[in-house]
């Protein structure tokens, strides 16, 4: 039994690295595409936050909320 569900995200992506297991590498994936999405997250509330804009204003919450929507 694997115990992702109570491992930090840390935790699993050092777990993981080199593991054989697929459900592992599975989770050890999705959490870098996540960590990923959340730089560029973070990059694009900074824009928004300098922007005086209101067009790029509403563009760039569009895409900070595609990027954070439900998958």
């Amino acid at each position: 039994m694997f115990l992702h569900h109570t491992m930090t995200d840390s935790e699993i992506l050092r777990t993981c690295e080199g593991c054989e297991s697929p459900h592992l590498r599975l989770v050890a994936d999705r959490l870098r595409e996540r960590v990923a999405e959340m730089g560029e997250i973070h990059k694009l509330a900074l824009r928004l936050g300098a922007s005086f804009d209101a067009a790029d204003i509403r563009k760039t919450a569009v895409t900070i909320t595609a990027l954070s929507g439900e998958r």
